[in-house]
């Protein structure tokens, strides 16, 4: 019996380092009895004489493992708030001020690492992940970076269909995540709260505009005055792989005293893999 024991935990081995996503069958015969695996997702093995051994990845230890809900891609919208916490930015800012409905936020959360607290109901989620602000403007204005702060100015003469700062941060999260189980621990509540940095990676602005029928793009990529890091307070709540998130930027959107002192915002749905 040790002997079968060690053999068919060698096999079994084997078997997994083949094993392709679809349901293989592989059949061995060792003395007088037919083993049989069965293979997909889970190990499935038979033995003629009547034994089932089932090996899957969904054993108590696996039950029992914490797995976070960052992986995937939040899309939203997102804006600017003022030093008062109001959408209503300041005179001298409102060069700023955005089509709402048009700016747009997406995030590809492509890294995630947890640590369970208690079992799979608590735990820390971090990881990594890309992401990209879309703000469009409701004026007809151009930045102008290359001064001592960020200014603009009304362009009479063309007038652009769309016109639009993008900026891009590399993001790490640092999130409490609890977990409760509902209808029979077939599906999944969960509340994350904490906070996400993030590095600018890249800013340009786009404006669409045409010229005697002729559509033309104009994109110009610069600072901007803009802060090099962020950190944001983020709180999600979702049911399995669907959340509904908000991001708070406790970072003003652009360096101290070189331009309007706005703090970012976004809200959307989260879909986790």
């Amino acid at each position: 019996m040790k002997k079968l024991t060690v053999i068919l935990a060698v096999v079994l081995f084997t078997s997994t380092l083949f094993a392709q996503e679809k349901k293989d069958t592989t059949t061995f015969k060792i003395g007088k009895s037919t083993i049989i695996i069965i293979s997909d997702k889970d190990a499935l093995v038979k033995i003629e004489n009547g034994d089932t051994i089932n090996l899957d990845d969904n054993d108590s230890c696996k039950k029992n493992k914490f797995d976070g809900h960052w992986g995937g891609f939040d899309i939203g919208l997102n804006g600017f708030l003022n030093n008062n916490n109001s959408f209503s930015l300041n005179t001298a800012d409102q060069f700023l001020n955005l089509n709402q409905a048009k700016s747009w936020t997406f995030s590809l959360n492509f890294a995630e690492f947890n640590i369970g607290i208690i079992k799979k109901h608590i735990g820390l989620v971090t990881g990594a992940g890309l992401q990209f602000n879309n703000y469009r403007f409701d004026k007809n204005i151009s930045l102008i970076g290359d001064s001592a702060k960020l200014t603009s100015y009304t362009d009479t003469v063309l007038k652009f269909q769309k016109n639009k700062m993008v900026v891009t941060y590399l993001t790490i999260p640092l999130l409490l995540e609890f977990q409760l189980p509902v209808n029979g621990h077939k599906d999944i509540v969960h509340l994350s709260g904490g906070i996400i940095g993030g590095l600018r990676i890249g800013t340009h602005t786009k404006q669409v505009f045409d010229i005697n029928g002729n559509e033309n793009k104009e994109k110009q990529r610069a600072d901007f005055h803009l802060s090099p890091i962020t950190y944001a307070l983020t709180g999600r709540l979702g049911y399995n792989g669907v959340s509904v998130f908000v991001n708070y930027s406790l970072s003003s959107l652009l360096k101290s005293n070189e331009g309007p002192e706005v703090y970012p915002w976004s809200a959307g749905l989260s879909f986790s893999f």
